[in-house]
């Protein structure tokens, strides 16, 4: 439940960054406010999820319909949590996993709301997963798993114009050295499967057409995200 708690608030920090990063505004000044008549918030509105609820998903000042985002990223970084918990435990790679989920779940509302993998999340997370891959695997699993995914996705860019941002590849190479080899593998694979059952369902469902684009990088960030939690049970899984 600890773990729990503690990412409902990790969640509402995220909220911020994914509000405020896209228009390159301070994370820290000024202090919680409503996105559409700028007034402070009290500290019982900023209560994770129950706020919202209580509020009716309204602010409480100017009547405006919030975002349906706030609660969800909460939740979602609270369960992500939790889950990370039951699985590692208090081991050394919680810390590291608590990060990467941080990371994953605000590029992904990100790229799903504009369209976009900011560098300003891609460069940090980067030099941050080199540092704490000692926590984890080797530095040369790091390594490794950063050039295979990132020259992968490059060669995409590369070919098919259109196809992949370079915020996609920047992406690949942060989800590489988090993952390490050969997990990235897996990371890429579940995040293919993903985007290409949900295109079918979306054909299916005549709401686009065979030459439409869909979004990666929310894929990419649950297909890594199971990657890098579940590698071992997906990887057992399949040689039984």
């Amino acid at each position: 439940m600890g773990w729990f708690l503690l990412g409902l608030m990790s969640g509402s920090f995220l909220n911020v960054v994914i509000y405020r990063l896209t228009e390159r505004k301070s994370l820290l000044f000024p202090g919680s406010q409503c996105m559409y008549c700028r007034n402070r918030l009290k500290f019982f509105e900023m209560i994770p999820v129950l706020s919202y609820v209580f509020l009716r998903g309204r602010c409480r000042y100017c009547g405006h319909r919030l975002p349906l985002v706030y609660p969800a990223v909460e939740l979602m970084t609270g369960i992500a949590f939790g889950l990370l918990y039951m699985q590692c435990g208090m081991a050394w790679d919680l810390l590291p996993g608590c990060i990467f989920t941080a990371f994953l779940i605000t590029v992904a509302f990100i790229d799903g709301l504009w369209g976009i993998i900011p560098d300003r999340l891609n460069y940090p997370l980067l030099v941050t997963g080199l540092l704490l891959s000692l926590w984890r695997h080797t530095i040369v699993s790091s390594l490794t798993g950063m050039v295979v995914l990132g020259g992968l996705f490059l060669l995409i860019f590369v070919l098919f114009q259109g196809g992949l941002g370079g915020g996609d590849v920047k992406m690949a190479l942060v989800i590489g050295v988090f993952c390490g080899w050969p997990d990235t593998l897996w990371a890429f694979f579940i995040a293919s499967v993903l985007a290409a059952l949900y295109a079918v369902i979306l054909l299916i469902a005549g709401k686009v057409g065979l030459k439409s684009q869909i979004k990666f990088g929310p894929f990419l960030a649950l297909g890594s995200w199971l990657a890098w939690v579940y590698a071992d049970v997906i990887s057992l899984g399949f040689l039984i």
